[in-house]
């Protein structure tokens, strides 16, 4: 007999665990890479590349306060969804949640999976190219890993998240204070102060362009929402869990940057490789090897949370009674509590998404190319659809909760729509020829996503005549 039953998901996280989502989600490969870009483009200058990460950082804090005050006023499956149902509508919260089940939790596994197989092939002794087949297939290993982990022992993947967050975090934080320590103390802190790139070496503005690549670092952190029916008391520990690690990030960057800033030369910091190249001076040549381990758990760890959310993003549709299959997708396994179907169907848009990538891979582990040399970076494009989703929330907040205070109907929300529309035009204006082809690829996959619901919806019009 099948262990496949109907019924609810157990409340089975506690808040660190909570926690540990939103800094994990957070927190994989991009604070490694993107630092080099940032101080590219500000042309070496500390206090814009630490204005860049506070900036891009506030604009993540203010939308996941306004998240965090939602998750104060109900507790269901799929914060998102709820939040829009109530907010907007259900054909609305159904779109949403089908993005985000099919473009951008698959895009992120896949591309973290990819980001941790190349890191890996070094250690093994590879030297295939980064895109070689046999990189590709340990990606593979690596997303059925984790795959197997989530519908096997959900818990044991939430011991994962805590421990990965730990293991990535503590090293950011030492590499941090040690740089500072030691770029005081050598004077690098101090030469590098008055070291200033030539401004005609400097593309565009160099703070909106440092700005750019930090939103890139910080996106994730919305993925603990998709839990907020398994978290203890969410209405209590899920607001905490937000602005909790959200604060941390933000230290955790800042302090990370600023250590980088004292390991080595400002020329050779806005350099590939230079961020490495600086702590392999500090450390020591094998720190170069653990570096690229905490890459790999950096990389897995925040897979594992996109992974969490996406294998619950199409139980959360089925419980509405749309998408497809409702009444299969919605079960949950009896043993371990967790929805494999919508899983399974999570994980067939993930090995989708791989291929994807696979096809048109470059070196530069975000981006991918199609047509030629048109540029479609699709983990960097998904805020133009996300913020666009985003919006009309945070415009039914400062309608509808007349009950809330200023500062959390208007001025936070406000923010929040401040800080949406500018990312959407970052990412359109860094890129409008791929943006528009991204958009292209979206309106098919939401066109299938309404096909597909035309069939519960008539059903449920039906049922409501009767």
């Amino acid at each position: 007999m099948s262990n496949v039953v109907e019924q609810k998901l157990e409340q089975k996280y506690g808040l660190l665990t909570a926690v540990c989502l939103v800094v994990g989600a957070v927190i994989g490969s991009g604070i490694f890479f993107l630092n080099e870009t940032v101080f590219s483009a500000t042309g070496g200058r500390l206090y814009l590349a630490v204005a860049a990460w506070l900036i891009g950082g506030l604009i993540m804090f203010v939308m996941m306060y306004t998240w965090g005050q939602l998750a104060k006023t109900k507790q269901g499956m799929n914060g998102l969804m709820d939040y829009s149902d109530a907010l907007v509508g259900r054909t609305f919260s159904y779109y949403l949640s089908w993005f985000l089940g099919t473009i951008l939790y698959p895009s992120f596994v896949a591309v973290l999976a990819w980001v941790s197989a190349r890191f890996t092939a070094p250690l093994l002794g590879w030297s295939q190219p980064n895109t070689s087949g046999a990189v590709w297939m340990l990606a593979g290993v690596y997303l059925i890993g984790i795959y197997t982990m989530n519908v096997i022992s959900p818990k044991l993947a939430g011991r994962f998240q805590v421990s990965t967050t730990f293991i990535k975090v503590v090293p950011l934080i030492l590499m941090g204070v040690v740089g500072i320590i030691v770029g005081i103390a050598n004077g690098t802190v101090a030469e590098n102060l008055g070291y200033v790139r030539a401004a005609e070496e400097i593309a565009g503005n160099p703070l909106y362009m440092a700005i750019l690549a930090t939103v890139f670092a910080y996106a994730g952190a919305e993925e603990v929402l998709m839990m907020n029916s398994e978290i203890t008391n969410s209405q209590r520990n899920l607001p905490r869990a937000i602005i909790i690690g959200s604060l941390l990030i933000i230290a955790i960057y800042v302090i990370y940057t600023i250590g980088v800033f004292g390991s080595t030369a400002a020329h050779t910091l806005r350099t590939p490789g230079g961020i490495r190249l600086g702590f392999e001076n500090m450390f020591g040549s094998t720190f170069g090897s653990v570096l690229i381990v905490f890459i790999i758990i950096s990389c897995l760890g925040a897979m594992n949370s996109a992974m969490m959310a996406g294998s619950r993003s199409f139980y959360s549709i089925a419980l509405r009674g749309t998408g497809p299959a409702p009444d299969h997708v919605r079960s949950v396994d009896s043993k371990t509590n967790m929805p494999s179907t919508s899983a399974a169907i999570s994980l067939i848009f993930c090995g989708l998404m791989m291929l994807v990538i696979f096809a048109n891979a470059q070196d530069y582990p975000y981006h991918i190319r199609w047509f030629g040399d048109i540029s479609i970076p699709v983990t960097s494009l998904t805020p133009i659809t996300l913020m666009s989703f985003y919006i009309p929330i945070f415009i039914a907040v400062m309608r509808k909760m007349k009950d809330w205070t200023v500062l959390n109907r208007y001025v936070m929300p406000g923010l929040s729509i401040a800080g949406a529309g500018l990312l959407i035009y970052m990412s359109f204006n860094t890129n409008p020829v791929g943006a528009l082809i991204y958009l292209a690829g979206f309106g098919v996959i939401m066109g299938a996503g309404a096909l597909l619901r035309l069939p519960a919806a008539r059903r449920h019009k039906h049922e409501l005549a009767a």
